[in-house]
């Protein structure tokens, strides 16, 4: 496996490392995700930010189901950063990318829970699966996303293992904090503002 297109923001003084995982339609280089990697590196982080391969390639739809072409990428990019030296990686993932991760963090083995947490931008209710990820959740939520706003997500995650899941609605947002009417993103930058926060 080779590894995918990314950029690595390394500070050798940073015991955390961030990991910015793409949506379905843009890559590390749009706009929001610049700003993003932005917001990370503005901690102090070290931060990992990844294109999925079917991006890269021109292609419209990700690997399939079990999402393993991401997986196996987001593994072999994590390895070549040595994330296991961090003390703390967390997942910064937007829609498509959040998917990736939960499928990751599902399986982590009980030694390792504590170490990971998740920031999601845009929670694609009935796809991500955080049930049994017992680390820190937050949710960046548009009211007007088409998955559906916090209320449905709060749903989505009733029975999750996790004690500490923090939610936060944008109001008028679409999934990509758009207005959903123009199209505008309009809302970017107060997702920014709640990132910058967590």
């Amino acid at each position: 496996m080779t590894l995918p297109n990314f950029k690595y923001f390394h500070n050798n003084k940073s015991k955390t490392l961030d990991l910015v995982l793409q949506g379905g339609s843009y890559g590390m280089n749009s706009s929001f995700l610049e700003k993003v990697i932005a917001s990370c590196r503005n901690k102090g982080y070290s931060v990992l930010a990844l294109n999925f391969p079917y991006f890269d390639r021109g292609e419209e739809k990700s690997s399939g189901p079990g999402l393993k072409e991401e997986l196996s990428v987001l593994g072999e990019a994590m390895k070549f950063v040595k994330a296991n030296d961090y003390g703390h990686v967390r997942f910064v993932a937007k829609s498509l990318g959040a998917i990736v991760a939960s499928y990751f963090l599902r399986n982590l083995p009980k030694d390792k829970r504590n170490k990971y947490s998740i920031v999601v931008l845009g929670y694609v209710t009935g796809s991500i699966d955080l049930k049994r990820f017992y680390g820190n959740i937050s949710i960046i939520q548009g009211e007007k996303d088409k998955f559906g706003g916090i209320d449905k997500v709060k749903r989505d995650l009733k029975n999750a293992a996790s004690g500490n899941i923090s939610y936060f609605g944008i109001k008028g947002a679409d999934h990509s904090y758009r207005d959903p009417k123009t199209k505008e993103p309009i809302y970017e930058d107060k997702a920014i503002e709640i990132l910058s926060l967590l």
